[in-house]
């Protein structure tokens, strides 16, 4: 049995995601095609546009054969670690033989060249970079700078200078070092994307980016949306609640009560920026005033986000290097009705930290309770978020006509 795994959000599910997922099977032939999908928020640091469990069905029905969930831990953190996350999470998966994802380029050759020079770090490219980080530009910035320059001294990379300025590029790239630190010996595969870029904002005609569409829904143009993504998303997007800010409310609130040196303990605050988000926390009413406040050339927003979320859940720099000595576990969220019994028990023999249901929690190694406890907590938060009551907390058997 040949395995597929892609890493994905589906927030929601768009055109350009099902064209990937029937491109990720016919291209890498492939007997089963595994998502290894984050839950209830994501590596923006927003929160997802519904359940977890809604979204893996959702993918089962347009292609996959299974959808199991990223932790949240590694959901919510930076590329680089978001990129460990996934790849330990489907280590565990048998017969795994390609890993797929979109990209901007889709120069497959390209980011794997690229991904071997920014995972070894040569001493020449790491002192041009250490230079840019210490200017204050920030990592993404820093390294996209310090290629440039590079380039100048190594002229193989001229061409590929521009591939950073992407963000799914990146995060393929990513993909692509942390199976070699993981030593995980996988091929590699990547589908062009079409249309708008993963961050704009504007609907086009058929491949609009999630973001594009999560901001339509947001405005209400349901009859917008409404060719940008598969029928059965359409209507499942159709219970779409506007949010209010009962969840930056909290997130404020966690931040109005802490002192920076209670914030410094947080995971990927450093360089100060603990000092900003507290001075911005103390006059401002709303969260969207505090990041707006916050931001700066060094501190994306995304980061913002993230490190709010991180004072919610209470995820120290402790708890993160705990969930990185953790072994890994895969929690499956969906699977297609005609392939649970080939696909789960090879499943359950390569991996013993399986779930199924949230009550699996008792069987599995008790080092893993408190990242599997926080993937519910997300759960519950979510619900606060989309004022919908998510009671999900079993794997989804989905049949398909």
């Amino acid at each position: 049995m040949k395995t597929t795994a892609i890493i994905c959000e589906y927030n929601p599910l768009t055109n350009g995601h099902v064209k990937h997922l029937q491109q990720a099977r016919s291209e890498t032939g492939c007997d089963t095609l595994l998502c290894v999908m984050s839950g209830s928020f994501t590596q923006r640091g927003d929160a997802a546009i519904t359940d977890k469990y809604l979204r893996a069905e959702q993918a089962i029905i347009h292609g996959a054969d299974i959808v199991i969930e990223l932790p949240t831990i590694f959901a919510i953190s930076p590329a680089d670690n978001f990129a460990y996350g996934a790849i330990k999470t489907i280590s565990q998966f048998p017969s795994l033989q390609y890993l797929s994802f979109g990209s901007e380029s889709g120069d497959l050759n390209g980011l794997l060249k690229l991904a071997k020079l920014l995972g070894d770090e040569p001493k020449e490219y790491k002192e041009i970079l250490q230079g840019f980080l210490k200017k204050g530009f920030s990592f993404p910035k820093s390294r996209a700078l310090a290629l440039s320059e590079y380039s100048i001294i190594s002229p193989e990379y001229k061409d590929l200078v521009g591939l950073l300025d992407y963000p799914n590029n990146v995060l393929g790239i990513a993909y692509i070092i942390a199976a070699k630190k993981a030593n995980l010996k996988i091929k590699f595969h990547t589908v062009k994307r079409i249309g708008s870029s993963y961050n704009s904002d504007c609907l086009e005609e058929t491949y609009s980016s999630a973001s594009a569409i999560r901001t339509a829904l947001q405005e209400g143009k349901m009859e917008e949306i409404k060719s940008q993504v598969p029928e059965s998303t359409y209507e499942m997007l159709k219970t779409y609640k506007p949010r209010d800010n009962a969840l930056g409310s909290m997130m404020l609130f966690k931040l109005k009560t802490m002192s920076g040196y209670d914030l410094e303990k947080y995971y990927d605050v450093s360089g100060g920026i603990h000092n900003r988000l507290i001075i911005s926390a103390t006059n401002a009413i709303t969260l969207e005033e505090l990041l707006t406040t916050a931001k700066t050339k060094n501190y994306t927003m995304a980061r913002l986000k993230r490190i709010c979320l991180y004072a919610l859940f209470d995820i120290t720099q402790e708890d993160y290097s705990y969930a990185l000595s953790c072994p890994p576990y895969i929690q499956i969220l969906a699977i297609k009705e005609n392939r649970k019994e080939d696909i789960l028990p090879e499943l359950f023999k390569s991996c013993k930290n399986v779930l199924t249901r949230y009550s699996d929690v008792s069987k599995v190694d008790k080092a893993l309770r408190p990242l599997i406890r926080l993937d519910f907590a997300a759960q519950g938060t979510l619900s606060i978020a989309n004022k919908v009551n998510y009671l999900n907390k079993k794997m989804l058997i989905v049949s398909i006509d």
